[in-house]
């Protein structure tokens, strides 16, 4: 009996080896996936994204990877990032026979409004299992251009607001010093 029990304990404990290392095959890259795609081109005076998608109809394919790649275009433009982690842990019990729970989780999203006048698709690819990858390229001059237009708005706006303010001021300091009078009306 005690032969057996160490026998299986050997067995069940090969086996728990060998599983432990099989594990899950690596996800393998399909061979024609396009250079662009896994190394952007770098540029000073443009900006690069990256778009795939494999949907059932080639042209809603194509135009899902030149979405994705304008969207990773504006993510890398500009970004609002809103992130949360929830960290607890709860520990109870009576003369050592305690009991710990323990939770994590993240949560991360991000969002992005960004104009992208000026960006063109410049490569696509369709890979042999149908996948399609787009590179789009958006002119960092049409960026900065963007970015200056609103900041004269802005500006603008922020002067009329001043002149406002200023001119609330005189008014009150009028009302204050001089107060209005008035004459009684005499038939």
């Amino acid at each position: 009996m005690k032969k057996t029990i160490i026998l299986l304990s050997v067995i069940s404990i090969l086996l728990a080896g060998l599983l432990s290392c099989a594990g899950t095959p690596e996800e393998k890259l399909p061979s024609d996936v396009p250079k662009f795609y896994l190394n952007p081109p770098q540029a000073d005076d443009a900006i690069y994204g990256v778009g795939s998608a494999r949907m059932s109809k080639l042209d809603t394919s194509r135009k899902m990877a030149v979405a994705r790649a304008r969207e990773d275009i504006a993510f890398q433009v500009n970004a609002v990032i809103k992130a949360a982690i929830t960290d607890y842990a709860q520990e109870a019990g009576v003369d050592g026979g305690n009991q710990v729970i323990s939770f994590v989780e993240t949560i991360s999203k991000q969002i992005t409004n960004t104009r992208l006048k000026g960006a063109k698709t410049e490569d696509v690819y369709v890979s042999k299992d149908g996948t399609v990858f787009a590179l789009v390229v958006y002119p960092v001059g049409e960026f900065l251009g963007d970015a200056e237009n609103e900041f004269v708005r802005n500006e603008d706006a922020a002067f009329a607001e001043f002149k406002a303010a200023e001119a609330a001021k005189r008014l009150e300091y009028e009302l204050n010093n001089n107060p209005p009078t008035s004459n009684p009306v005499t038939d």
